[in-house]
């Protein structure tokens, strides 16, 4: 039977010691009695230490505080952590929340200095270097060798494929992300315009949707960004994709500096000249487009659809209206790749955590909860699609029609590295190609090829 998740994914989820007075003994009975007392006390400590193994602690990296109680995929995460705690007595689980544009890296720097958590959430670009230097335990030997060939079926995907190395599998993906569009629906439909489709009807949708709203704020028609900080995928990559089909050359050198990538940045720079887009958008973050999209800046904006739930809820107008969809072009999908330090004492137990967060239940926690796509096949067949969950859908579809780059060659930095044109051209009037050749050459450099 179908689970109609819709519901429950909007819905809000939201020893002391006493001290005895001293006795009028006199100091001999009082050493005696002491020493008697500790006697008792020690065997007594013995006796109930007997047979008990030692509590263990799992530390995990990731970028969720499981005590946010406003963050849907927090509160997932802290019902999980309760519920292992209570299957395995004497197991605890200690999130230690990082940064996540730079755990993975301080996670290899932690694996080498022997001191690194026992589960981490590894970015995608930077698992090259992680099973590189071994620093993660092949789940072969913890539990994945235990699963049936249907439960390896139910996972097997392009995010299963990707953490295997040599026939060993070093991850299992959470929180699974693609880049695309949101938008809100109701002023589409104010305005009579259907889902863009084409580079050319997201443009035209994007400049009929620019103006002043009723309140009199200034509306843009899309919202993208091109700080070279911390950023999403922008547009100019789905341009990539959709006339070279990759990014990059067979040799793992960048592919940028072709027709494909001139076209990308001049539909940008069109898109700010003619006021589409503002003109800040060159120094803009990703996290300032999710606070501006939900304070009503942006018709549509492109951004990442795990954020989809988080922003729903902060909204200042009725975040239902959101929704997201695939933007033109091919669809970058991206993700946490979790798994367990090679170094770790106790790599059962972070196994049988990483399996917990990655099970039948807990898949539907992250969708309830925290607004996230599926990770089993076995969860898509139990999702009802409605009209207001339809983003789930079109997550599902980029899932399995989306890139990923090879795990065999080192990929750190494109995302950023795609931004320099665009700031180039804009503000300094380089040429496009270029501008596209200069990025090239940072990108190559830092990845050593």
């Amino acid at each position: 039977m179908k689970r109609n998740v819709l519901a429950v994914l909007m819905a809000s989820v939201m020893a002391a010691s006493l001290f005895g007075c001293g006795s009028s003994s006199s100091p001999a009975t009082t050493a005696s009695n002491e020493t008697k007392a500790s006697g008792e006390t020690s065997g007594e400590a013995k006796a109930a230490t007997e047979g008990k193994t030692e509590d263990v602690t799992i530390r995990m990296w990731t970028f969720l505080d499981p005590t946010n109680k406003e963050n849907g995929r927090s509160v997932a995460l802290q019902q999980m952590i309760d519920e292992f705690e209570a299957e395995n007595p004497g197991v605890k689980v200690v999130v230690e929340p990082q940064d996540w544009a730079t755990m993975t890296g301080k996670f290899l720097a932690a694996s080498a200095t022997g001191d690194a958590p026992d589960i981490m959430w590894c970015a995608r670009d930077e698992m090259y270097g992680v099973l590189n230097a071994g620093a993660l335990e092949p789940l072969e030997n913890l539990f994945l060798g235990d699963w049936s060939a249907e439960e390896i079926a139910d996972v097997d995907d392009a995010f299963f494929q990707f953490g295997e190395r040599d026939g060993k599998h070093y991850t299992l993906t959470l929180n699974k992300n693609c880049t695309g569009l949101f938008y809100r629906e109701d002023l589409l439909k104010e305005a009579g315009l259907q889902v863009p489709e084409t580079f050319e009807e997201l443009y035209d949708s994007a400049k009929a949707l620019t103006g002043t709203d009723a309140s009199g704020i200034q509306r843009y028609g899309l919202g993208m960004s091109f700080s070279t900080e911390t950023n999403d995928a922008q547009a100019i990559v789905n341009w990539l994709l959709q006339e070279n089909g990759d990014l990059f050359n067979a040799d793992g050198t960048a592919n940028w500096a072709n027709d494909a990538g001139v076209k990308g940045v001049n539909w940008v720079k069109n898109c700010i000249d003619t006021g589409v887009t503002p003109a800040e958008s060159v120094n803009t973050t990703i996290e300032d487009i999710y606070t501006e999209f939900a304070a009503g800046k942006y018709a549509m904006a492109i951004a990442s659809a795990v954020r989809l739930a988080n922003l729903r809820s902060t909204a200042s107008f009725d975040g239902n209206t959101i929704q997201f969809t695939t933007l033109p072009g091919g669809t970058i999908i991206d993700g946490w790749f979790v798994g367990v330090w090679s170094g770790s004492k106790h790599k059962e137990e972070a196994g049988k955590f990483v399996e917990k967060m990655y099970s039948p239940e807990s898949d539907m926690k992250w969708i309830e909860l925290g607004g996230q796509a599926p990770c089993r096949k076995s969860t898509v067949e139990s999702l009802e699609i409605t009209d207001e969950n339809k983003y789930m859908e079109a997550m599902i579809k980029a899932f399995g029609e989306g890139w990923l780059p090879s795990n065999t060659e080192a990929y750190v930095g494109w995302k950023l590295d795609l931004n320099y044109p665009i700031q180039n051209v804009l503000t300094e009037g380089v040429e496009p190609m270029a501008a596209l050749k200069d990025a090239e050459e940072i990108f190559n450099t830092d990845n050593n090829r």
